[in-house]
């Protein structure tokens, strides 16, 4: 009886077969890559190629004629400043209250011992499937007189239930007597959840943290709905108007610009200037992502 921890011989039919499958696959993965690298790639060529080219459609993922007015134009732009340090201010507010909101609906959902577990489990689960939709909850944030107000982008989407899926089904994983040991030493559910269940879930918690900054680093629908005074805009708000309120002969929405920048480049360099931030996050939460996904996805 063969080992099935053994790798297939390359020679044999078994093998070939094996060898043949990892090549498409690798294949479908490049494919798959190229086509989510290859539109940042032309976005970034065209946001610092020259007029010319641009307007003719000779730029694809090679600049030509190199200039920087488009990003000189955006960070001129005194609104386009003042909504990035918007957006970073109060996606670190959601992101922190967003974590401590699913941390304390997790971690009971995942003591076993709790009354009327399955119960919670199910009105959690609801809003999942069923949402009052935009109306509801355009009415809903009038009625608590949060309109034009930051914590309109922060209170109506504070908790997510696939994020709070993930981390009770990784604090289900945490053994049980790590807990009891903890309640013999006389420490009290909130010691137990601060000292030894939040240490043992770095994974998880890094990679719930990231899906709830880009969630809100991304969003700028509430902003639409919400939000009235421009000073308040998000940066997604701001590249929302860029991209579409501007034409080849109007720069106006960035009030930096020059009539010599096209508003194409334009677009191209606010979308670049847009991710950067989520950009320069990623690298450090990166080895955390995989394994807190898996970890948390996957109840044993």
């Amino acid at each position: 009886m063969s080992n099935p921890a053994v790798p297939k011989k390359p020679g044999t039919a078994k093998g070939r077969r094996y060898l043949g499958s990892e090549i498409v696959f690798n294949v479908i993965l490049t494919l798959f890559v190229l086509l989510c690298i290859l539109p940042v790639i032309h976005v970034i060529a065209k946001s610092i190629s020259g007029r010319a080219p641009v307007v003719v459609g000779k730029v694809y993922l090679l600049p030509k004629d190199i200039d920087f007015s488009a990003y000189a134009s955006v960070f001129n732009d005194p609104t386009m400043i003042q909504s990035m340090w918007f957006s970073v201010l109060w996606t670190l507010v959601y992101t922190a209250l967003a974590m401590v909101s699913t941390i304390l609906l997790a971690y009971p959902l995942s003591r076993h011992y709790l009354p009327g577990r399955k119960v919670l489990m199910v009105v959690v689960l609801i809003p999942m499937y069923f949402t009052g939709g935009t109306i509801a909850n355009f009415l809903w944030v009038k009625q608590m007189g949060l309109i034009d107000s930051p914590w309109s982008l922060v209170l109506p989407i504070l908790t997510s239930t696939y994020n709070t899926i993930i981390l009770r089904n990784f604090f289900e994983s945490i053994p049980t007597s790590l807990e009891e040991s903890a309640k013999l030493d006389g420490c009290n559910d909130l010691q137990i959840l601060i000292r030894i269940i939040l240490p043992l879930s770095t994974a998880s918690l890094a990679t719930i943290a990231l899906f709830y900054a880009v969630a809100r680093w991304n969003n700028y629908a509430d902003v639409r709905y919400y939000i009235n005074s421009s000073k308040k805009f998000t940066l997604q708000m701001k590249l929302y108007q860029v991209v579409f309120a501007s034409s080849s002969s109007d720069v106006s929405m960035v009030e930096g610009g020059k009539n010599a920048v096209l508003a194409e480049t334009i677009q191209c360099a606010a979308v670049v200037f847009s991710t950067v931030p989520i950009l320069i996050v990623y690298p450090f939460l990166q080895k955390y992502f995989v394994q807190g996904v898996m970890i948390g996805a996957v109840k044993e």
